[in-house]
């Protein structure tokens, strides 16, 4: 049988190489497109506020949650689910969430000789010598002590405490004057997930870690506390009163986001001695 020459040349590499661009274009035109969407969020009414990063997309078809690297919850959701259905989500996992929470806060960092401590915006160089005096004590940007190296992180923490026993009562004293407010009963508090409270009776509540961190933050989370005084909820009126007793408060709330998880990351406790190993 005579084969028809036009038929070859109907299906050249020319016409292969068109036809795969229009199949291509074809396919590409009924995937529908990705969309995505990221916003931070606060959830309220629990024992605190938890803020989490809502990540939505069109490419997802059940809601999911995560701890991050850096201590942030992170939460995925399809693309229009509303805000309500994700704080029921958080909600119903909320047992699970705070055993992650409080996992990663033992994690902590492992201890060693020479490494940087936070204090007050700055940072410390940790200087131990087994024979060098028992009580930690500051000298030239450094915290010095002596002792059994097991026991750094314990009377590293005590340290802690009793600075934040005499300076967080200054900065709320200091914030109050110049607000011209009565300064509330005041104790400390050695919370995981909670940087200030107000009890039903006016008495504030502060973590003792707040002295790792910057003056500033200190300050803005005295406000936010006072302005529970007058608002004691998170209502848009809330808001309106920390701007009005911190104007910068936008600029502070995020930097205790950021700043504040690798505070609450560092460990104290018997977990954290184990993993400290002197450098050599």
């Amino acid at each position: 049988m005579d084969r028809d020459p036009d038929a070859d040349s109907a299906i050249t590499p020319v016409n292969r190489a068109w036809m795969r661009r229009l199949k291509a274009r074809l396919f590409t035109r009924a995937r529908p497109a990705i969309r995505r969407s990221a916003a931070t969020c606060t959830l309220t009414g629990l024992d605190g506020e938890l803020t989490y990063q809502l990540r939505r997309s069109n490419a997802r078809r059940t809601l999911a949650m995560q701890v991050g690297e850096a201590g942030e919850v992170v939460v995925q959701a399809p693309y229009h689910t509303a805000l309500s259905e994700v704080e029921g989500f958080i909600l119903k996992h909320l047992h699970w969430l705070r055993a992650r929470l409080e996992a990663f806060a033992r994690r902590g960092v492992v201890w060693s000789n020479g490494m940087s401590l936070p204090f007050q915006g700055d940072y410390l160089s940790l200087n131990w010598r087994e024979d060098a005096p028992f009580a930690p004590h500051l000298e030239a940007k450094g915290l010095h002590l002596g002792g059994a190296w097991s026991e750094v992180p314990t009377r590293v923490r005590d340290w802690y405490q009793a600075q934040a026993a005499e300076i967080l009562p200054a900065r709320l004293a200091m914030q109050a004057a110049r607000l011209k407010m009565a300064a509330p009963p005041l104790r400390l508090s050695t919370a995981r997930t909670r940087w200030g409270s107000l009890s039903a009776q006016g008495r504030m509540g502060l973590n003792w870690r707040l002295v790792l961190l910057s003056a500033d933050l200190i300050d803005y989370v005295i406000c936010h506390e006072l302005a529970h005084l007058r608002q004691p909820n998170h209502s848009p009126a809330f808001w309106r009163e920390v701007e009005a007793l911190y104007p910068d408060y936008r600029a502070a709330r995020l930097r205790l986001r950021r700043e504040g998880a690798a505070a609450m990351a560092l460990g104290f406790d018997s977990e954290a001695a184990g993993r400290a190993v002197p450098k050599p």
